[in-house]
C-alpha cells in the first residue's frame, strides 16, 4: 500500500511513529481534501539548513499544487525567504509569508497543508533534527495551523519536529531523540522523506478520482535540479546537490515510479 511505499529506507523512526496512526493514512487524508468545497488551498513548506532552504519540501509541495489545481483547487504556496525563489518562476501562486497577512490568507480557505515545515516546539522555539535552535530563521508559518483550527489541517514530515507532529508529541518524546513540535493537525501523513509523503497523498487523490495525478520522474528531476542551482541544500548534508535527505534522485524516482504502478 501507498504508506508502505514511502516508508521504505527509514532511519529515523517513522515506522514506529505510523504504527500510532490510522491504517491508511495517506488515503483518509486524500478522502477528507477531496470533500471539501473547491476552493482555495495553502501548502506550507521551507526548511531552514544553512543560511538556505532544504531540498527537501519543495518538490513535493511544488507537484501537491499542481495535482490540485487539476482537481479544480486553487492551490498557494507560502513559504520564506530562504525557499521563495525556488518557486518564483513556476505556474502556481507563491506568497512569502509575512505575520500581517495570515487572516487574509485563512479567509475562504478550504483546507491547508505543510509539506516538511518546521513547527515550534513546546518552549515555543524552533529545531532541527540535530536540536539546533533555528527559531532566528524560521518565521512562525506554523501560525496558520494555531489559527485555522476549524479548516482541514493535513500535516506531511519525516522527522518529528514538523507541523503536524505534535499529534505525537508523547510517542516522539519518548521513543525518538528529536525536540518534536507540538502543532497538530487533522492529518498527519509520515514518511522517510517528506517529498514522498506528498507524493503518497497526490497518489491517494489520484486513485480516489481515478486519474493520473503524480509527476513524470523527469519534471521531478529538472525541479530539484533547478532549485539547487539557486542555492537549495540537502537538509542531511548540508551540501548543495540534487540529493533529498541524503537520497539521489534515483531513489526519489523509483518511489514515484513504485507509487504509480499500485
Amino acid at each position: 500500500m501507498t504508506e508502505d511505499i514511502v516508508l521504505q529506507y527509514d532511519k529515523r523512526g517513522m515506522n514506529l511513529l505510523a504504527t500510532h496512526l490510522p491504517l491508511h493514512y495517506c488515503t483518509k487524508a486524500a478522502r477528507e481534501l477531496l470533500q471539501q468545497k473547491r476552493g482555495k488551498v495553502l501548502i506550507v513548506t521551507g526548511f531552514y539548513a544553512g543560511g538556505v532552504g532544504e531540498t527537501d519540501g519543495p518538490a513535493g509541495a511544488y507537484f501537491l499544487a499542481l495535482a490540485l489545481q487539476r482537481l479544480n483547487f486553487s492551490p498557494i504556496i507560502v513559504t520564506d525567504k530562504y525557499s521563495f525563489s525556488y518557486f518564483a518562476d513556476k505556474q502556481i501562486k507563491v506568497v512569502l509569508f509575512q505575520e500581517n497577512n495570515i487572516a487574509d490568507l485563512l479567509h475562504n480557505c478550504q483546507a491547508m497543508i505543510s509539506v516538511e515545515r518546521c513547527g515550534r516546539a513546546i518552549d515555543g522555539q524552533y529545531y532541527n533534527m540535530k536540536k539546533g535552535n533555528i527559531t532566528a530563521y524560521t518565521p512562525p508559518i506554523d501560525e496558520f495551523f494555531v489559527v485555522g483550527k476549524d479548516i482541514l489541517q493535513i500535516g506531511i514530515g519525516d522527522g518529528g519536529n514538523e507541523i503536524g507532529m505534535g499529534n505525537l508529541k508523547s510517542v516522539i518524546e519518548r521513543d525518538l531523540n528529536i525536540i518534536p513540535s507540538c502543532i497538530n493537525c487533522h492529518h498527519l501523513i509520515v514518511a522517510t522523506v517528506s517529498n514522498w509523503g506528498a507524493y503518497g497523498l497526490i497518489n491517494e487523490l489520484g486513485r480516489e478520482v481515478n486519474m493520473s495525478l503524480l509527476p513524470p520522474c523527469t519534471d521531478i528531476e529538472i525541479f530539484t535540479n533547478d532549485i539547487v542551482k539557486k542555492g537549495a541544500k540537502d537538509g542531511i548534508s548540508c551540501l548543495s546537490a540534487p540529493t533529498i535527505d541524503g537520497f539521489p534522485l534515483n531513489i526519489e524516482c523509483d518511489i514515484v515510479d513504485q507509487l504509480r504502478n499500485l
